[in-house]
C-alpha cells in the first residue's frame, strides 16, 4: 500500500486525549475531536475503520458487543471496528485496535472498500456517522478478547455469515449488515472457506460439524436456526413498534402473567413445537436443487417463519373455536387470559376476556406472518395467500360440518385435506420448491408425495385426538371425541357403532354428554376396528408418498431427507 495514501494528515497535533478525525463530506480532514464526547444525536462525520478476520481455514470471525456498549450493545458485528486518532496512520490504528480488543496480529492486511460509509441511529438517539474503509486480513493467534468491548465471538464460514446476516440483518450492527453483502461482491478478493461450515452466532465458538454434506443434516439445522434467528429479530421489532403504539404505562391485568402481547407472542413461539413445517420448507428447496448458502435459501428462511408464525395464528384460534382448556401441555391462551382477567377482579365476564385476548394474539401472528412474506418473489406470494385461505375454508367446513353432524367420508377427508395436511405437508413443500425456481416436473413429483403425506399426517393426528397420550400430545385424550368433531374415525365410527356406543355419539359435544362417554368410545372404536383402519391406511399412504419419489426428478439429498421426515411424521406419538 502507497505509505502516503496510507497514512491520513491533518493539521491537528496529536493529543493525549483520545480523538477521532473529523471530515468534510467529500472526506477532507478538518479538524478532531474527542471520542467521549462527539457521538450525539448530531454526530458530525468522521474516520473510522472495520476489519473481517479470516484464520488459516478460511473462517471469519464475528463477535458480539458487550452488554456494557452505550450503542448497539450485544448486536453481532465483524472481528473489530475502530477510528485512527489524528496524525496515526491507518494500519498502525487498525493493529492497535485489534490488539486491545482481541490480542491478536493481523497479517495480509488489505482495504477492500475503501470509499464505505454510513449513518445510524441507535435505539438510545445516538447517532454513528462514519466515513469507514473495510479492510481484511488473516491471522492465527489465539484470542484474549477484552470483556468490556466483546462478550462472545465464532468462527464461521463467509456463506453462513452472509446468509444470516441477509435473513436477520437485525441482529449485527447496521454497518455490518451494510458491508457483509457488498463484501460479497468482492468474494474473490477474500481468503474464504471453499466448504461449508456451521451456521452463524450460536456460542462462543463455531466450527464447520460433520460430515452430512451442506444439504444434509446440518443443512435443515441451518434452516431452523436461520428461522429462530430471523423470528427473534422480527419479533424485537414488534415490541419496538408495539411500545411506540400503545398507551403508556403498564398493561392492565396482563402485565404481570402473561404480559402485553409481543411478548407473549415470542414466549410462544420460542416454545418451538416440532418445526415440521419450516422442515418440509426445507426438504422441497434441497429436492428442487437449493442449496443452503445462496440467497434463495434466505426465501425459504422466510417463508418457513412465516409458516410457524401462521401456525399459531391457527392454534390459538382454534383452541377458542374448539373451547380446548390445553395446548402442548400448558393452558390455551384463552384460558390464561381469563384467568388473569379473574385474578385481577376485572370488570365484565371473564370467559369472553378470554376468547377476545386470544383472537387478538391469534390476529397479530396472522399479522406477522404476512409481513415475514412481503418481501418475497410475486409467485411465493400469491401462494402464500392461496394458503391462507385454504386454511380458513378448512376451518370453516370443521365448523359448519361438526354443527351438522356430518358423517360423510368425502366431508372428512375434505377438512383433513384442507386444515392439516396441506398447510403442514404439501404446501410448505411447494413453497421450498419455489423457491429453488423448481421445474414443473419436479413439482408434480413433491406434490404427489405431499398429497400422500398430508393425508397420513391428518390422520395421525386424528389417531392422537382419539387415543394419543396427555403427557405426550400436550391435550387431553380423547379430546376430538369430546368435541364431537368430524373426523375420519368419527365417520367409520358412525357406520359401525351400535347400542350404548352409537348413543354416546350422539351425546358427545352436546349438554346431554356424560363424564364415561368418551373412555366409552374409544373402547368401542378400537374394538370395532376402526383404529387398525387408521393405522392401514396410514401405512398405505407413507408407501404412496415413498412411490411418489422414486425416478422422480429430485437431488438425492432431497429424496433422503423426504423418506425420513415422512417416516417421521407417520408414526410419531405429539
Amino acid at each position: 500500500m502507497n505509505t502516503e495514501t496510507d497514512r491520513q494528515r491533518t493539521t491537528v497535533r496529536a493529543s493525549p486525549v483520545d480523538e477521532v478525525v473529523l471530515v468534510a463530506e467529500d472526506g477532507t480532514p478538518v479538524g478532531a475531536a474527542p471520542k467521549a464526547t462527539v457521538h450525539t444525536a448530531t454526530t458530525p462525520l468522521h474516520q473510522a475503520f472495520s476489519l473481517y478476520l479470516f484464520d488459516e481455514r478460511g473462517r471469519v470471525l464475528i463477535t458480539r458487543r458487550a452488554l456494557s456498549k452505550l450503542t448497539w450493545p450485544g448486536v453481532w458485528t465483524n472481528a473489530c471496528c475502530g477510528h485512527p486518532r489524528p496524525g496515526e496512520a491507518w494500519e498502525d490504528a487498525l493493529r492497535r485496535r485489534l490488539d486491545e480488543e482481541l490480542g491478536l496480529d493481523v497479517t495480509d492486511l488489505e482495504m477492500v472498500l475503501p470509499d464505505f460509509r454510513y449513518r445510524a441511529v441507535d435505539a438510545s438517539g445516538v447517532v454513528e456517522h462514519e466515513l469507514c474503509p473495510v479492510y481484511v486480513g488473516r491471522t492465527t493467534g489465539e484470542l484474549r478478547t477484552d470483556p468490556d468491548e466483546v462478550s462472545q465471538h465464532a468462527w464461521v464460514t463467509w456463506s453462513d455469515l452472509v446468509t444470516a446476516v441477509r435473513a436477520t440483518p437485525e441482529v449485527y450492527s447496521p454497518w455490518a449488515a451494510l458491508q457483509v453483502p457488498r463484501l460479497d461482491a468482492e468474494r474473490c478478493r477474500l481468503p474464504v472457506a471453499s466448504v461449508g461450515g456451521s451456521a452463524g452466532p450460536i456460542g462462543d465458538t463455531a466450527t464447520p460439524t460433520g460430515d452430512a454434506g451442506p444439504t444434509g443434516t446440518t443443512g435443515v439445522q441451518r434452516t431452523l436456526t436461520a428461522v429462530q434467528d430471523l423470528l427473534r429479530a422480527e419479533l424485537g421489532r414488534l415490541a419496538r413498534t408495539w411500545s411506540e403504539l400503545a398507551p403508556e404505562g403498564e398493561v392492565d391485568l396482563l402485565r404481570d402473567e402473561p404480559g402485553d402481547l409481543p411478548g407473549w407472542l415470542r414466549t410462544l413461539l420460542e416454545g418451538g413445537g416440532k418445526r415440521l413445517r419450516p422442515q418440509m420448507c426445507h426438504w422441497g428447496f434441497v429436492a428442487a436443487g437449493g442449496r443452503p448458502g445462496t440467497r434463495r435459501h434466505d426465501d425459504v428462511v422466510r417463508a418457513a417463519a412465516a409458516l410457524e408464525t401462521l401456525h399459531l395464528f391457527a392454534l390459538v384460534h382454534d383452541d377458542v373455536m374448539d373451547q380446548s382448556g390445553e395446548r402442548r401441555g400448558h393452558p390455551a391462551v384463552h384460558v390464561v387470559a381469563g384467568d388473569a382477567h379473574r385474578s385481577g377482579q376485572g370488570h365484565g365476564d371473564p370467559l369472553r376476556f378470554g376468547e377476545n385476548i386470544a383472537i387478538l394474539l391469534g390476529d397479530l401472528a396472522h399479522s406477522e406472518a404476512d409481513r415475514l412474506v412481503h418481501t418475497l418473489p410475486a409467485v411465493m406470494r400469491d401462494y402464500w395467500f392461496e394458503l391462507n385461505l385454504e386454511l380458513i375454508v378448512g376451518q370453516r367446513a370443521d365448523l359448519t360440518g361438526a354443527a351438522a353432524r356430518r358423517t360423510d367420508l368425502a366431508h372428512a377427508e375434505s377438512v383433513a385435506a384442507l386444515k392439516s395436511g396441506s398447510y403442514t405437508i404439501e404446501r410448505p413443500l411447494q413453497l421450498g420448491a419455489l423457491a429453488a425456481h423448481a421445474d414443473p416436473d419436479q413439482r408434480a413429483a413433491l406434490a404427489r408425495y405431499g398429497w400422500h403425506l398430508g393425508r397420513a399426517f391428518a390422520w395421525r393426528d386424528d389417531v392422537l385426538g382419539v387415543w394419543g397420550d396427555h403427557t405426550t400430545t400436550g391435550k387431553p385424550s380423547g379430546d376430538d371425541l369430546r368435541e364431537g368433531k368430524t373426523t375420519l374415525i368419527w365417520v367409520l365410527g358412525a357406520q359401525r357403532l351400535t347400542g350404548e356406543a352409537a348413543e354416546a355419539m350422539h351425546r358427545v359435544g352436546t349438554a346431554q354428554a356424560r363424564p364415561e362417554d368418551v373412555g366409552l368410545l374409544q373402547h368401542a372404536l378400537d374394538e370395532a376396528g376402526v383404529r387398525q383402519e387408521i393405522e392401514d391406511r396410514i401405512a398405505a399412504e407413507i408407501e404412496e408418498a415413498e412411490t411418489a419419489l422414486v425416478g422422480a426428478p429430485l437431488t438425492t439429498e432431497g429424496v433422503a431427507g423426504l423418506l425420513a421426515v415422512a417416516r417421521a411424521v407417520a408414526w410419531r406419538t405429539s
